[in-house]
């Protein structure tokens, strides 16, 4: 059947709102296309904008081919054709733009705004956050409501809304049914993989890096407990392990390989699920030590556990740890490892490893252990982020100079004062601590909980770990640090002054969003199929697959537009017509005059009687009951007859 209003022209209105949405629709793509393709797209707009009022601007067919051309070119010379999402994404924003500037009919805006359509679903191959869920939903709803708009002749703003959101509400229940029970991927499709910069812990320690990790107040990961919350002393996240140092620098060494897998749980360990952020690296982060690796990881040798992909997205994870356990074993190539130095020491620092081995017990190294950490303690060193540039010899400038670092400074001094004394030693990078969401039931490791420690070898307990912060700054373990309150070259302020009212509700707030970003991820964007039968098993749905899975999606499918079909039959009382309240006052007022009206009369017979009964009002009483019939009885609605109709009633004069 032809559509007998494709070919009507285009209300300028309408076409003015659709080339506002799309321009706030293309907005965000601003973040991931290069500002020539976001231009183009621009440029194109504000033409079709200036030609509303100048029609004569709008170009022919050859300068269409000619700007397409251009455009394609824009796109090649900007993208490189080396990504297809970036390419195509970029395509599709120049050809909106040029799609714009032939419009000509009703038929040609319905295919713009279904191609908005396909530019609202691009924005999430880049970005899947709750604030763009919603400004993408509020746009979606401005098409929808254009496109109403389009099938009708006249357009009433308040009206295409209110048919707008019945649609939309319209289309809830059967959208919430195929979200919930049509078969998902492993990987959701918009969870493609993005190489945007990331921070977050890296495979190498340098003097001042964890320090400028710690001023940011990011989320690095939240995790969720399934028992019973470890106390802040063991809450340490293990990450790479690092051997080798020039004094300065600490790497992981050669590539480690698989080890044998730690098998079994422990009663006492601690099962727990992981959300981390965007790292752009293969660590992953588990509580000491890892006994139950998650699907596509593995332990390496240093017992880190480590992804088979790099982190380019949120990844969630399950795992569980063992406190208790030991790694009590350890290899030559190990034991070489952990002792290798520096090509040069300084003889201050030699001096004093030699002092602490002439007064211990050659068979406990944990006695040299003690008097490093003493020597921390009683020396004034300050823990700090602005620890200044170490020149010369980092360890001996450290050690009897400057005294000020941050966790990087004392763990690797430390881990080479045990070398230098014959004990094996090694660097472990990660985070330590974290701060429970108190409208939630996740904690949250932030970026300034980034921290670095020891292990040292000790036979007949394997590797053991020593935390040197903790002998500087014991609060370090048991409280996060605040790196807002932390100032330059000042000594670390740590969380917990939460007072003032304004910071008690900035904090509450930051809580509340960080809750609500968390649950969106878990039951929106991380919807996986895991999660699916995780949800349905909690309803005895448990066995839903494949065919079942369809079966019910398509029973579910036909009770949602069955229960909404039912819902808009319902009779409904004619809520805000003011028709009835304004003839209601006209028969008052008769009435009052004097004229008999009986209630079952129609408006034909009252204003004819009234006319027999006031000649001098006969035109104001014809005028009223035409428009009153008109709008009764007519088709359609007319808000501004409805206005006129109620100040000839209110002007009425009987005499």
């Amino acid at each position: 059947m032809r559509d007998a209003m494709a070919n009507l022209p285009i209300p300028s209105r309408l076409l003015a709102t659709l080339v506002i949405l799309l321009g706030a629709l293309v907005a965000p793509h601003s973040a991931n296309l290069s500002p020539m393709v976001v231009g183009a797209f621009y440029c194109a707009a504000l033409w079709r904008l200036l030609a509303l009022s100048r029609p004569t601007l709008i170009p022919g067919r050859w300068v269409l081919l000619l700007l397409m051309l251009g455009g394609m070119a824009t796109v090649v010379f900007s993208t490189g054709i080396r990504d297809g999402r970036l390419t195509g994404t970029a395509l599709l924003v120049v050809m909106v733009g040029l799609k714009l500037l032939e419009l000509k009919a009703r038929r040609d805006m319905h295919v713009t705004i279904f191609l908005g359509y396909f530019l609202v679903l691009t924005q999430f191959l880049y970005n899947q956050t709750l604030g763009l869920a919603i400004y993408m939903f509020c746009g979606v709803i401005g098409l929808l409501a254009v496109q109403i708009g389009l099938n009708r002749v006249h357009i009433d703003s308040r009206q295409q809304l209110v048919y707008t959101l019945r649609v939309a509400g319209g289309a809830l229940p059967l959208a919430l049914v195929i979200f919930v029970l049509f078969p998902r991927l492993e990987t959701p499709l918009w969870g493609i993989n993005t190489a945007s910069a990331v921070t977050g812990i890296s495979g190498e320690m340098t003097l001042g890096n964890i320090g400028e990790l710690s001023q940011s107040d990011a989320t690095a990961f939240r995790v969720r407990f399934d028992g019973d919350v470890p106390p802040p002393a063991a809450r340490y996240w293990r990450g790479p392990v690092l051997w080798h140092t020039d004094g300065r620098r600490w790497t992981a060494g050669r590539r480690p390989v698989r080890p044998e897998q730690v098998e079994g749980v422990s009663p006492n360990a601690i099962v727990y699920e992981v959300t981390l952020e965007p790292t752009g690296e293969y660590w992953l982060f588990g509580l000491d030590i890892v006994t139950s690796t998650p699907p596509s990881t593995f332990l390496n040798r240093d017992f880190s556990l480590v992804g088979d992909q790099r982190v380019n997205k949120r990844f969630t994870y399950r795992a569980a740890s063992d406190p208790d356990y030991r790694v009590a074993t350890m290899t030559q190539g190990e034991r070489l490892r952990g002792l290798q130095l520096p090509d040069e020491i300084a003889p201050r620092v030699s001096q004093l490893v030699k002092q602490w081995m002439a007064e211990s017990d050659p068979d406990q190294p944990l006695q040299v252990v003690e008097k490093a950490l003493r020597y921390f303690r009683q020396q004034p060193f300050v823990y700090t982020l602005s620890p200044g540039v170490i020149e010369g010899d980092p360890l001996d400038t450290f050690l009897f100079e400057t005294r000020r670092g941050f966790c990087e400074h004392y763990a690797g001094s430390f881990t080479q004062l045990m070398r230098m004394a014959g004990i094996p030693a090694r660097v472990v990078v990660g985070y330590q601590g974290g701060e429970k969401n108190p409208h939630a039931e996740h904690w949250v490791v932030r970026q300034s909980d980034a921290h670095a420690w020891s292990e040292v070898w000790v036979p007949g307990r394997g590797w053991w770990r020593v935390d040197p912060t903790a002998a500087i700054a014991p609060e370090r373990v048991e409280r996060s640090i605040d790196p807002g309150l932390s100032q330059d070259g000042d000594e670390i302020v740590f969380s917990g002054d939460n007072s003032g009212l304004l910071r008690v509700v900035w904090l509450n707030a930051r809580w509340m969003a960080d809750a609500v970003d968390l649950n969106w991820h878990r039951w929106v964007v991380g919807f996986t199929a895991e999660r699916q039968q995780s949800l349905l098993r909690q309803y005895g749905l448990s066995d839903l697959q494949g065919i079942g899975l369809g079966i019910a999606l398509l029973i579910g499918g036909l009770v949602a537009v069955g229960s909404v079909y039912l819902i808009s039959k319902l009779p409904r009382p004619r809520r805000g017509d003011p028709l009835p309240a304004i003839w209601q006052r006209l028969v008052r007022k008769l009435r009052r005059a004097g004229l008999t009206v009986d209630d079952w009369q129609g408006p034909d017979t009252v204003c004819s009687n009234a006319i027999v009964r006031f000649p001098d009002a006969a035109d104001q009483l014809a005028a009223i009951n035409r428009m009153y019939v008109k709008l009764r009885y007519g088709r359609q609605s007319d808000r501004s007859l409805v206005s006129a109709l109620y100040k000839r009633v209110a002007q009425l004069k009987l005499r």
